[in-house]
């Protein structure tokens, strides 16, 4: 599955790595009464059960590079059947991995970075370059005393230390390719990057993950961040940016294909999907 669009001057394509299923939303939003947040559920015509985010990994050509941001979970099935498909979303929009030579993470969770080695230990994406902040391959490299970060540390030894020398650390603020900016926005992972693109898009990863709970509750602490209270600053920060700027927004883990803009609403945010 892919989408094509544009970002300024470049080509851009969101290919998906398939859908996650994560427990129900007051196991992960923490702060607001749960009722409440149910409430936002139901409102968005989604499952109270569970809550399901996609994959959107985006292929962005520069003229110079052909870039893929994140690259999902790889074979595992964490969190369900359905995902791991981006190798074929590739395929079915006619890009070759080995065509691939900029490899961006935003972070080192699981279903961000266990695209990069296949099963049989040879890389994916042969003749990529990765980029990432220096702080998120230290954290994982410390070996954080989290026996909930086990897995995340062992999948970082697996996909990323293999290729070590081919790692290139990229800075807050720094635009380390071209037309491509690094957002320092750490709290989810502390070397956790947003992306900003020709000015006027922006690449969220994990800072603000889910649609429409992280847009009408930004202050919750997220079950799934390193530091709970840094990213809830963060969020707010980035927010409040995105809307003030008037930022298109590619979501990570957004309802497909994860284009939109963010507006303020009262002292909340919320998310307006659409084609852009």
């Amino acid at each position: 599955m892919f989408h094509r669009f544009r970002v300024g001057a470049m080509n851009a394509t969101v290919v998906s790595d398939g859908p996650l299923i994560l427990p129900a939303a007051p196991h992960i939003f923490k702060g607001p009464d749960a009722e409440v947040v149910n409430a936002a559920v139901v409102a968005a015509g989604q499952d109270i059960a569970h809550v399901r985010v996609e994959q959107n990994c985006l292929l962005l050509e520069t003229g110079t590079h052909k870039i893929l941001f994140d690259n999902g979970l790889g074979s595992e099935k964490l969190y369900g059947p359905d995902s791991g498909r981006l190798l074929a979303s590739l395929s079915e929009a006619g890009i070759d991995p080995a065509a691939i030579d900029a490899l961006v993470l935003t972070h080192g969770h699981s279903d961000h970075c266990w695209g990069t080695m296949s099963d049989a230990g040879t890389p994916n994406f042969p003749n990529a370059t990765i980029y990432m902040s220096q702080e998120e391959l230290d954290f994982w490299e410390s070996d954080p005393p989290s026996e909930r970060l086990e897995r995340s540390v062992a999948g970082v030894a697996r996909h990323l230390l293999p290729l070590r020398e081919r790692i290139v650390f990229v800075r807050d603020g720094e635009e380390f390719l071209t037309g491509v900016q690094a957002w320092l926005t750490p709290g989810h992972t502390p070397g956790h990057m947003a992306y900003l693109f020709a000015g006027n898009w922006c690449l969220t990863g994990d800072v603000a993950f889910h649609d429409p709970l992280s847009y009408a509750f930004p202050e919750a602490h997220s079950a799934y961040d390193t530091d709970r209270e840094q990213g809830a600053e963060t969020r707010k920060r980035l927010l409040a940016r995105l809307a003030d700027e008037r930022i298109a927004v590619i979501g990570y883990h957004h309802p497909w294909p994860g284009l939109g803009r963010v507006e303020r609403a009262g002292g909340s945010y919320r998310f307006l999907a659409g084609p852009l």
